[in-house]
């Protein structure tokens, strides 16, 4: 099988041992991925922004195929039971193919919205290990084992504790692929690592007293590729993946949801969503069976709701009418903020439980990692943090994005009572 993929060029997946993703791809579960947005609402934001979870699915195992290329080649480093054989290079193409089947609508937006949502990674593991499941049935005619194999290594699981961290770690096939999909896709550039550098920079050490191999950077090329990564990471959470349009688009679906909760099943609803909305248990199939077009078609549904509420907030998201938002200072105390934009909403004839809120995220700029490490010419291992001034200081920095959300309608009145918390007096930010 190949590929043409606008991340990676041409993608390959041929002979005996990657013929395990050519038959995976095929699956149902697999192709469902097709109707899964990657970004969720993003592309409210970023036009481009439209890809999907199979492309990103495909082009992790594409990362994963050359990262078995890298450690073939540093075999001699390795003790035996470390090397990777073809049953393990299989189960490790397989887990980074696999890794997002247990999405649901609009990827991570799903989990957000729906009230006591389970994580996907619980459901994909739900997936993997359901004999009636087409991957299932693929994995376990190659050995009965691979199922369970494929699943524990999702999660972090396997003999091979360099593998392990290569499917579930800093960094995962997973982040390498949807840091330069995601930055490609949306024209955003600050994603763009430099993978080609960073896989060769890798290599494999034996932790003294340990018996075990542990990932590392060469320290004389790989540091820099390195804090490359960790401030792409940065730059996409900034700039993409908190963009205050998709944060808006969010927090309207979100009220959207509460409110189709409080009405009760309307016309338009499609059952299992009704469903999942009472917190009812879904089967694998039922689950499966939703993706972006059961939302999307629930939304122009309620667009003719006679609920004004339930009628007005699809209808914004429908039509790109998103709520607007102001920046707050970063330590201005949530609950007097929300109090305050409260007031101003009801002021202006409002309910502000479904019109306003305070939206206050942090992420941390890098957390050290112990488990990768950076590896001297002399043999002589550092941690990243250790090694690198830039880490260093990106640990000491949290970036906090701090909004009040509210409707165009009411900005000269949420302007008036939110002026003591906003950042820069005097200047609104519209979304």
């Amino acid at each position: 099988m190949i590929l043409r993929d606008p991340v990676h060029g041409l993608i390959s997946f041929t002979g005996p041992v990657e013929s395990i993703v050519v038959r995976l791809i095929d699956c149902r579960e697999v192709q469902r991925l097709r109707r899964i947005r990657a970004l969720g609402l993003a592309s409210l934001a970023y036009p481009g922004g439209e890809h999907s979870r199979f492309a990103h699915a495909v082009g992790s195992a594409h990362v994963m195929k050359r990262y078995l290329d890298r450690v073939r080649a540093l075999a001699l480093e390795l003790p035996a039971h470390d090397r990777i054989d073809e049953e393990s290079a299989m189960v490790g193409l397989a887990a980074a193919l696999l890794h997002d089947l247990g999405h649901g609508p609009f990827s991570h937006t799903f989990e957000a919205v729906i009230p006591g949502a389970r994580r996907h990674e619980l459901w994909t593991s739900q997936i993997l290990l359901d004999p009636a499941s087409e991957v299932h049935q693929v994995l376990a005619t190659i050995d009965g084992s691979m199922p369970t194999k494929v699943e524990r290594l999702i999660h972090g699981v396997s003999p091979i504790r360099h593998l392990a961290r290569a499917v579930s770690g800093t960094f995962d096939v997973d982040r390498c692929d949807y840091l330069l999909r995601d930055s490609y896709m949306t024209g955003v550039r600050y994603g763009a690592l430099d993978l080609d550098w960073l896989l060769a920079s890798l290599r494999l050490h034996v932790p003294e007293g340990e018996q075990a191999a542990s990932l590392a950077v060469d320290g004389e090329k790989g540091l820099t590729a390195v804090e490359a990564f960790f401030l792409a990471r940065l730059y996409m959470y900034r700039q993409v993946y908190l963009h205050k349009a998709v944060r808006s688009a969010e927090i309207c679906l979100r009220a959207l949801i509460r409110r189709l909760v409080e009405l009760g099943p309307v016309t338009g609803t499609p059952p299992l969503l009704a469903r999942a909305l009472r917190g009812e248990a879904l089967s694998t199939g039922e689950y499966l069976a939703m993706d972006d077009r059961t939302f999307e078609g629930a939304i122009e549904a309620f667009t003719s709701a006679t609920d004004p509420v339930l009628q007005d907030l699809a209808s914004r998201l429908r039509h790109r009418r998103l709520l607007k938002s102001m920046r707050l200072h970063p330590e201005a105390e949530g609950r007097a903020a929300k109090a305050q934009l409260d007031e101003a909403l009801t002021a202006a004839g409002l309910p502000p439980e479904y019109y306003g809120a305070i939206d206050r995220v942090e992420v941390e700029a890098y957390a050290d990692d112990a488990a990768l490490t950076v590896l001297s010419p002399g043999g002589r291992t550092e941690r990243l943090i250790d090694a690198s001034p830039v880490l260093r200081g990106l640990s000491r920095e949290v970036f906090v994005q701090n909004r009040a959300i509210f409707p165009r309608e009411a900005r000269e009145l949420v302007r008036a009572a939110l002026a003591p918390f906003r950042d820069e007096p005097g200047q609104l930010t519209l979304g």
